[in-house]
């Protein structure tokens, strides 16, 4: 499994930016990675708590959006009723964490590399021009590589005496967790 992290940056946004939509984009290597929906995950950075049910959240061809759902707006209160985000619904100055858990498939070549690209989405009103704008927004793009399976033996030998059967157990541990335990035969 590859666990990656995407970022809704709304530190510098204020009510006064005239906020209209804010998302993220993630285009990930459908060839190499399964992903769904269901297992995506978004967190407020400020109160840790868990926020996904404020994003609609979908895959569709090695694309992954989150972006605020309908309902979080309020009318700016001019003649073409402009919406914007309402700040007390939908909090600004902090950041939104988006836990994207992925599993490479099974006939993924074994040391190729897979290539994630995340984005943000942020559209806003901009009074002076009655337009609504779209600022180009920060993209990452990462590489990790598809593992490498492995197959490995041990050995351990005793020095100076006869093995007795029974007589050592061997524990394997991983993250310190016991995964498998064996005597010597």
């Amino acid at each position: 499994k590859l666990v990656y992290q995407v970022w809704l940056d709304t530190t510098k946004f204020t009510e006064a930016n005239n906020i209209q939509y804010v998302g993220v984009s993630d285009t990930y290597d459908a060839d190499k990675l399964n992903v769904n929906a269901s297992d995506i995950k978004a967190y407020d950075s400020v109160t840790g708590a868990e926020v996904t049910d404020k994003f609609d959240i979908t895959v569709n061809n090695g694309v992954i959006t989150a972006t605020l759902k309908a309902g979080f707006t309020k009318s700016l209160g001019d003649a073409e009723n402009t919406q914007v985000i309402d700040t007390t619904k939908f909090e600004f100055g902090r950041y939104y964490k988006f836990d994207i858990v992925t599993t490479v498939k099974t006939d993924a070549p074994a040391g190729k590399d897979i290539e994630n690209t995340a984005g943000q989405i942020v559209h806003y009103y901009n009074p002076r021009t009655n337009k609504v704008e779209k600022p180009e927004k920060p993209t990452q793009k990462r590489v990790n590589s598809v593992p490498v399976p492995l197959e490995l033996k041990f050995t351990k030998a005793l020095a100076g005496r006869q093995l007795k059967a029974n007589e050592f157990t061997f524990v394997l541990k991983k993250d310190g967790v016991e995964v498998e335990r064996a005597k010597n035969g």
